[in-house]
């Protein structure tokens, strides 16, 4: 079982890392700052018959990076 945590995955070169896994047959957890861009990355992702869950962190604060671990 293949599994990738991408985090910034829910725009731009993150989204595109996060596909990627996806179609190789990754579950993908996409972490973001905003939540609802994390949960319209992860509803794409999931249309490639994987399993993808969004998470709402900002990796640069310690407290939060602790929490989504």
């Amino acid at each position: 079982m293949k599994r990738a945590f991408v985090t910034g995955g829910s725009q731009g070169i993150g989204k595109a890392v996060a596909l990627g896994f996806a179609e190789a047959g990754a579950d993908v957890a996409i972490v973001a700052r905003g939540k609802q861009k994390a949960e319209e990355a992860a509803h794409e992702v999931s249309k490639l018959g994987v399993r993808a869950i969004a998470v709402a962190a900002d990796v640069t604060l310690p407290d939060q990076v602790e929490a989504m671990a």
